[in-house]
């Protein structure tokens, strides 16, 4: 055992409730998996397991050294040039299977994303820590990184931990999974906390085991509750019955004088001819009970209503892009005839560098050109601060009705909208200021409820998933293969284009030559 986590206690300090309340969970050697929605507390509990986080009551326990890797990788490992230059080639071979060169180190901070984050794991690795944290290491990432970094990790022997959305990366990583969330959101009569549910798989099979027993749950609590409903409809049954039964035996409708009746009465009060719909009754009531507690032992799972659909759209004519070359001062590339039409689903995928954003940015100004912008949303990988802005002064300028659509669609994708339900009394740019700040993935969440209000041709998505908990990923793919429009989507996530495309394109590059090839 490597880490042993028992009874801990945690919460912010803006914070009402307990984050995890004697939250207890031991992990062992290899890769562990770590998923769930945002703010169950994934990146608090690395921290808290790291010690850069101290807990308010319990224990955490490892053997060993622990080390954590953020997300953000900006910043230059404190042991980079001393284990790049290390004489031990066991500590050297991390930036060998890396590809981490002299020349990289000497710019660093020009390199890119992909670039750091190899660094930043490679001087993790060369620290041979006992237990080594990660968090969403391959955010960003295309397909020809991620695989080096997850070469790298599986020569890892300690016990690794990582928090993850990725499904395919996760699930060639790592064989189990915690899946952590808050018990009051997921079950009835929960209480507001993070609890766990572990499984021996991957992070894709887990998601599939977990939505399996949240079914069977749901199916065998409404069983025993139907059954107890029937059961009290035949107890209410059976209490009428007795109680014509007592007025038959009851003496008060009865002439004094008529001593034949009323020996009769006698005689059937002491044979108890009428006693068995009482007794009849007392045995039900006792089943019910049982079959309540049965009931009430079982965890019932809310279930959360998903997907959206779009405005009906009067847009039905072909995007056609032609055959060309598109230039820039460093990089040409090459584009075939191209025609998009309502229901093609188009996955773009590529290294990072090979072309992806300018084919985008071309098919963009297409439409301009032809005065069809009102007909496309574009959701670019990262959103700036004027957007956001603009963002959020659409949505509170929305009329009460339309706000209610858009708070119910970004529901249906995942997000807990309470925050967002609050508008300020007036518009003025010192009380927006005031209002609810969002996550980048929730910021991404509603821009994509706000599009679908009105109708849209052409759906574009730049790493839609990036920034986003695997609750609203699996909720953003069954909503976006439900959809009618043309799309075009740009990710590295392999299993969520699997799900919502239906074609797809590859941009690939040779030195300053690229092109975008129609991919099999």
């Amino acid at each position: 055992m490597s880490i042993q986590i028992t009874k801990l206690n945690f919460s912010y300090p803006s914070s009402h409730t307990n984050l995890f309340e004697d939250f207890s969970l031991s992990i062992q050697d290899g890769w562990t998996c770590i998923a769930g929605s945002n703010g169950s507390g994934k990146s608090t509990l690395l921290k808290l397991s790291a010690g850069l986080l101290n807990a308010d009551g319990g224990k955490i326990s490892s053997d060993g050294n622990a080390l954590y890797c953020a997300q953000d990788c900006s910043e230059i490992p404190d042991n980079l040039y001393n284990a790049f230059w290390s004489d031990d080639n066991e500590v050297r071979k991390f930036f060998s299977i890396l590809c981490v060169t002299e020349e990289m180190l000497e710019r660093y901070e020009s390199l890119s994303g992909g670039e750091k984050k190899r660094i930043q794991i490679a001087s993790a690795l060369a620290e041979k820590p006992s237990l080594l944290l990660l968090d969403e290491p391959t955010n960003h990432l295309d397909e020809k990184t991620k695989a080096m970094i997850l070469k790298a990790l599986k020569s890892f022997s300690g016990t690794g931990i990582i928090v993850s959305h990725d499904r395919s990366f996760a699930d060639s990583l790592c064989t189990r999974t915690i899946y952590l969330y808050n018990e009051a959101s997921s079950f009835a009569g929960g209480k507001e906390r993070t609890v766990y549910d572990t499984y021996p798989c991957g992070l894709s099979k887990a998601l599939e085991l977990r939505q399996s027993g949240a079914e069977q749950s749901r199916g065998e609590w409404e069983r025993l509750n139907a059954k107890a409903s029937s059961e009290k409809e035949r107890s209410a049954k059976l209490e009428a019955q007795n109680q014509k039964s007592k007025a038959r035996l009851s003496k008060k409708a009865i002439d004094s004088h008529d001593h034949d009746a009323q020996r009769k009465i006698d005689t059937a009060r002491i044979l108890g001819k009428d006693r068995s719909t009482g007794d009849a009754k007392a045995r039900l009531s006792s089943q019910i009970r049982q079959t309540e507690n049965e009931r009430d032992a079982v965890k019932k799972s809310l279930k959360r209503k998903e997907g959206f659909s779009l405005s009906e759209s009067d847009f039905s004519k072909t995007i056609v892009i032609q055959e060309e070359i598109l230039k820039t001062p460093s990089y040409s590339l090459k584009i075939p005839h191209i025609e998009i039409n309502s229901g093609t689903k188009i996955a773009l995928t590529g290294e990072n560098g090979s072309g992806k954003t300018l084919f985008v940015k071309h098919v963009i100004s297409l439409l301009e050109k032809a005065g069809r912008q009102k007909e496309m949303l574009y959701l670019p990988q990262e959103i700036s601060l004027e957007q956001t802005k603009s963002i959020m002064s659409d949505f509170y300028g929305l009329e009460e009705s339309e706000r209610g659509e858009v708070l119910s669609t970004l529901y249906r994708l995942g997000s807990e909208v309470e925050r967002l339900a609050f508008l300020p009394s007036e518009k003025s740019e010192e009380e927006m200021q005031d209002a609810p700040r969002l996550s980048p993935g929730e910021l991404r969440k509603l821009m994509i409820a706000l599009a679908v209000q009105k109708p849209l041709s052409l759906l574009i998505l730049d790493e839609p998933t990036n920034h986003m908990d695997i609750t609203s990923v699996r909720a953003l793919e069954n909503a976006l293969s439900s959809l009618d429009c043309a799309m075009i989507t740009v990710s590295h996530d392999k299993i969520f284009l699997e799900k919502i495309s239906n074609a797809s394109l590859v941009a690939e590059r040779n030195g300053n030559l690229g092109e975008i090839k129609r991919s099999l």
